[in-house]
């Protein structure tokens, strides 16, 4: 048996589900996404969001920082690196810790990347500042915007989507309030 924190995210959700005897349609739609999204998620087909991951802990009764430790020798880098070709990738910043409900994440996105899935949305507060690059929150519909040294905050209650329409890396640091 692996070790769980050996495990890619999507076979740790699954077993996570398992343990909990959580039908797959039923969390789906407990999160807010598609029973076929999860599967993918569970099958290693996408990288979720950090959001879909806290509402994932959260939904089950686990610690929010469950589904977000991850294995981080060179080799799991370059794999996750290879599967996030298409999306963002992100490296918590805060400890885990069940009591607290302030998250920081350090977030790249690639350049010319779009949002791919679902929307974002969780419970809480989003703050997002552009370390370098630029990027495109698309927040309730509405466009903004944010180049180096700009940032945003909104109620992530709402849909939200991350992109990098420039031409150079987007470094973002990511701070999540979550009650």
């Amino acid at each position: 048996m692996k070790n769980e924190d050996m495990m890619p995210v999507g076979e740790r959700v699954r077993k996570a589900r398992e343990d909990k005897g959580v039908d797959l349609e039923a969390l789906a739609d407990r999160v807010g996404c598609s029973a076929e999204y999860l599967q993918w998620v569970e099958d290693g087909q996408v990288e979720p969001p950090v959001a879909l991951l806290l509402q994932l802990a959260k939904s089950m009764s686990l610690d929010s920082g469950a589904f977000l430790a991850m294995d981080d020798s060179p080799e799991r880098r370059l794999e996750e690196a290879a599967k996030r070709t298409k999306a963002y990738s992100y490296r918590t910043l805060t400890p885990s810790e069940a009591d607290k409900h302030l998250m920081a994440f350090s977030v790249t996105i690639p350049p010319r990347t779009g949002h791919e899935g679902v929307g974002y949305r969780h419970e809480g507060e989003e703050f997002v500042y552009v370390a370098s690059g630029e990027v495109e929150l698309l927040v309730d519909k509405e466009k903004h915007h944010l180049g180096t040294k700009e940032s945003y905050r909104f109620n992530s209650n709402v849909d939200h989507h991350l992109s990098n329409p420039g031409d150079e890396t987007a470094e973002l640091l990511v701070i999540l309030y979550v009650p």
